[in-house]
Order: structure tokens, then C-alpha cells, then sequence
């Protein structure tokens, strides 16, 4: 079991590298859905929780899929003050949660995802062989196991709402904040206020909303975070690429359908050159 496969992750972030993610959903084999999206070129997975329902014993299995083929789990819960420790204890790597509004909302999670002197996490290491990738707890100091878990966490409050952009600037500034990532579609409603006549490639493409996509950006650069975005065919994701852009969500794995969503990112890459 490798070591420090989200803190890798994490710098190749800091460097700018460009990485992809996928959403997984329910009625899928961990075995073959992770295999396949490692295979096509996938950065990590993303449990989602918030909008489908996938049990924690499958997610358990997920973890332990994830940490044998080494690709970063992150996890989507169900809410932003809800109490996940357990899915952060068990082995996944970091969150991306859901409708961040406030600074107080960011720190909420933070204290739930980094020991101290980050946050104020609670102890349940031992609990899952998963945490410390199977290292020998009695032989670490406690320091050393709270650097090593501290190191590989990534946390993305999303931000899918107009006061979330204004205090944007305050939550990436925050220790343990690694970016944010839009709820595309969620910020879309908050815009308008009611759902607009237009299909939803429309709206995302619509100049109100560009422009809040743009001053995401902008923010997400003085911060020296980074930005994320999902909610776009290939094209409209390689367009913000080329704005800074640098975290992309490309589809949702349900019924074993991993298939179907290798073209998407053979897209990207090819619009992207890489």
C-alpha cells in the first residue's frame, strides 16, 4: 500500500497540474468501476452521498479499492454540517462539500478533517487499516500520525451560491482549504432565483452566469487556490482550462456505465493537448 498518495496529489495541484475526476453513484463494482477510470486516465474519484445513495459498507469498499490501486478518494456527503469523521476515519481523503456559504461553514469542516494545529478532529485512528495505509501505529508517534493524515487531506468547499462568491476570498484563505469546485447547476438556480426557459447548456453558458465562473477564477488565482468546475460537455470544460480552471468533474458512474464516460475525457485531453 503506497504512502502519501493524496499528499502527491496535492502537490502536482500546486505545481498546476490539470486533473480530472468522477462521480460515483450507486449499483456499481468498486473493483472494476476504480480499475477502469484509473485505466482511462482518471486523478481521483468522488463518492457522492449528497444526491444518491450509496451505503457506508460500500464505501468502506471503495476506500480499500482505492488505496490498493493508489488514486485519491474524495467523497460529496450528504450535508455541509453534517458529521462525516467516520468517512474521513474509515479512509477517504478528503471532502468536497456541498453549498459553503460562510467562512464559519468552512471552518466547521475543517476542524472535522485536520487534527490540530489545523482543526480539532477527533481521534479515531486504528479503527480503519485504510487511514495510515497500514502503517504501524505503535510504533509512530501521535505527532507524526496527525502530520500523516493532515498531509493527505484535501478539502473543496463548493461554492454554488452568490453569497458563496462573495465571501470566496475569506474561505480559501483559511488553513486546509486546497480550493473550491462550483456546483455549476446549483449556482445557476441561486442566480436566477427560478428555474429560466432555456435547457441547461443555455444556462450555464449564459453571460450572468460566465461571469460569476470567471470571478470564481479570478479569486481562486490571487488565492493561490484552486479551481474547480463540473456541469460541461468536454468543450465547455476545456474553455475554462484555458481560463485557469484546473479541477474538472466529467460525468456519474451508475450501473456500472464506466464505460460509456472513457470518451469524455479522451475529449478533454485532446482539447487540452495532453
Amino acid at each position: 500500500m503506497a504512502l502519501n498518495v493524496t499528499l502527491n496529489f496535492k502537490k502536482e495541484l500546486q505545481k498546476g497540474k490539470i486533473v480530472f475526476g468522477q462521480t460515483i453513484g450507486p449499483r456499481n463494482d468498486p473493483e472494476k468501476t476504480v480499475q477502469a477510470l484509473k485505466n482511462y486516465g482518471y486523478d481521483f474519484i468522488m463518492m457522492e452521498t449528497e444526491h444518491s445513495l450509496v451505503n457506508k459498507e460500500t464505501i468502506f469498499e471503495y476506500i480499500r479499492v482505492s488505496r490498493e490501486m493508489e488514486i485519491p478518494i474524495l467523497m460529496r456527503p450528504e450535508d455541509k454540517d453534517g458529521h462525516f469523521r467516520c468517512y474521513m476515519d474509515a479512509g477517504i481523503n478528503g471532502m468536497m462539500l456541498p453549498c459553503v456559504n460562510t467562512v464559519e461553514e468552512a471552518i466547521f469542516a475543517i476542524d472535522q478533517c485536520y487534527f490540530s494545529p489545523i482543526g480539532h478532529r477527533g481521534s479515531g485512528v486504528g479503527m480503519s487499516p485504510y487511514l495510515m495505509d497500514s502503517q504501524n501505529l505503535a510504533e509512530m508517534p501521535l505527532s507524526d500520525i496527525c502530520e500523516y493524515v493532515n498531509d493527505n487531506v484535501v478539502l473543496f468547499p463548493m461554492t454554488e451560491s452568490r453569497e458563496g462568491v462573495s465571501n470566496l476570498h475569506r474561505i480559501l484563505a483559511l488553513e486546509g482549504v486546497t480550493g473550491t469546485i462550483i456546483g455549476t447547476n446549483d449556482l445557476v438556480l441561486d442566480i436566477y432565483g427560478t428555474p429560466p426557459k432555456m435547457s441547461r447548456p443555455e444556462t450555464v453558458s449564459s453571460q450572468i452566469v460566465e461571469d460569476k465562473l470567471r470571478e470564481i477564477g479570478r479569486i481562486c488565482k490571487e488565492a493561490g487556490k484552486v479551481a474547480g468546475i463540473g456541469g460541461f460537455a468536454p468543450k465547455g470544460l476545456a474553455k475554462w482550462a484555458k481560463e485557469g480552471y484546473q479541477l474538472f468533474m466529467l460525468g456519474y458512474v451508475i450501473d456500472n456505465n464506466y464505460e460509456k464516460l472513457k470518451p469524455a475525457i479522451d475529449e478533454i485531453k485532446s482539447l487540452l493537448g495532453l
